[in-house]
């Protein structure tokens, strides 16, 4: 799939949107079953390789991505949320926009959570054998 050049960021009613949040369910699966976390930038790289190059890593359309992956076959959020294994590559920790995301529905994570556990819980989810 080729993009003009230029064409700006893409955008959630784009119909390529869908097909960007399964390659990022694939892309995070993948590295959650060998117990690895990946950096928005790095996942903003794996998406381009598969013709996805209009995610840049820190913008609104990530922030729309991500939360859709979590969303992925888990439209009541009780699933382990899958981009808890998406971190700043400086703090190594998922950004604050995913605490807000967990505290609110259908995720509705306890206020003793800590994106620790969730980074946890999908490791425990996807881990091979």
């Amino acid at each position: 799939m080729v993009h003009a050049m230029g064409e700006g960021h893409m955008r959630v009613k784009d119909p390529e949107y869908s097909a960007a949040v399964e390659a990022a369910v694939e892309i995070l699966k993948k590295r959650a079953r060998q117990a690895e976390t990946i950096t928005y930038g790095d996942l903003s790289a794996e998406l381009a390789t598969q013709g996805f190059d209009s995610i840049p890593p820190h913008r609104g359309v990530m922030t729309y991505l991500l939360k859709d992956v979590c969303l992925y076959s888990n439209e009541d959020g009780r699933a382990p949320m899958l981009s808890a294994i998406v971190v700043n590559k400086a703090s190594q920790e998922p950004s604050g926009q995913f605490s807000i995301l967990a505290r609110s529905l259908p995720f509705s994570r306890p206020a003793d959570w800590s994106w620790r556990d969730e980074q946890q819980n999908v490791f425990t989810r996807y881990r091979e054998g």
